[in-house]
């Protein structure tokens, strides 16, 4: 667009808001400007989130090119919620995707229209730069709609002698800042289901919110059984379900593939009995590649707007 162009009548923060309109089936509250994704204390869409990495950070998972972003993500699926967690090109992917660099607040800012967003201060494969920590936390205190901050891949599977992507004198130092003076914050961790070991105790001790994810399908049978061990491991910590719209196989080409609905489904109401239970406190959509047409996200999309407004 030139300069001398006339500026079109219709924002793209006026087209969020009919698009979450929409989604929601009503309209915005007048008082509301800003959340695109209205969700009442109580009810279901408020403790629905969704995972984000950048724009087409999973390629080549998928071999297809994604070009929703987070908020977008939030916005189609209805969601109040965002998890925003970083991720670095390996060497040789860097024209493929970026990862988000500083300042972070321009890529928070048009997340403020969301109820609540976590930022990552360990990004995906447990990638942690301590330039990187800091901002994002001296973010997280000054802007009021960030809640927490985020570990992904935090716990080592295969390096000996190193359990986490930090060691717990960093995590202490890391809870000290979030429940300094001022505004308190969580901190939240990705956990897998093959992790559930009493090796990493003293670290769960520390975290305010656990994120239970299931990476191989074949174990999403077993989620009771899972749950039930990661509530003796960590009695005290909140926890979130964490459910995949992709079905991951090595083996194949493209390694993620859509998941089947009805997996998608039994992830989704399972997440939903333990919420009226009370054993976890909210359900997560992980929303990187959602604009591919898979049947799995689609099911999850009419799920939420389903469900959405019932009370817990």
């Amino acid at each position: 667009m030139t300069m001398d162009q006339p500026v079109p009548e219709v924002s793209r923060r006026g087209f969020l808001e009919a698009a979450a309109a929409a989604t929601a089936g009503g309209a915005l509250p007048s008082a509301a400007w800003g959340q695109v994704c209205p969700a009442k204390e109580g009810t279901v869409r408020d403790r629905i989130w969704i995972f984000a990495n950048p724009v087409n950070a999973d390629f080549n998972f998928v071999r297809k090119r994604s070009v929703m972003s987070p908020l977008e993500a939030a916005v189609y699926m209805g969601a109040p919620n965002l998890l925003m967690v970083n991720q670095y090109p390996r060497r040789g992917q860097e024209g493929i995707y970026q990862a988000w660099a500083p300042p972070y607040e321009q890529y928070a800012y048009p997340l403020k229209v969301l109820k609540r967003v976590v930022w990552s201060i360990v990004g995906a494969s447990g990638v942690t730069r301590a330039e990187e920590r800091q901002q994002v936390l001296a973010m997280a205190h000054r802007i009021p709609n960030i809640v927490g901050v985020f570990m992904d891949d935090f716990f080592t599977d295969n390096q000996p002698g190193k359990r986490a992507s930090l060691t717990l004198d960093q995590i202490h130092d890391v809870q000290a800042q979030l429940k300094g003076e001022g505004k308190k914050l969580d901190l939240y961790v990705t956990l897998y289901t093959r992790q559930l070991g009493p090796e990493i105790v003293d670290y769960l001790k520390l975290i305010d919110v656990i994120t239970l994810w299931t990476w191989e399908t074949a174990e999403l049978a077993n989620l009771e059984a899972n749950l039930a061990k990661l509530e003796k491991l960590a009695p005290k910590s909140r926890k979130l379900l964490g459910c995949y719209t992709a079905d991951y196989d090595r083996n194949r080409t493209p390694w993620w593939t859509a998941m089947p609905v009805a997996t998608m489904q039994h992830q989704c109401e399972t997440g939903l009995r333990w919420l009226r239970q009370g054993r976890i406190e909210g359900i997560i959509i992980y929303g990187t590649a959602m604009d591919l047409g898979w049947d799995s996200v689609e099911w999850a999309r009419r799920w939420i707007q389903e469900i959405g407004e019932t009370r817990l």
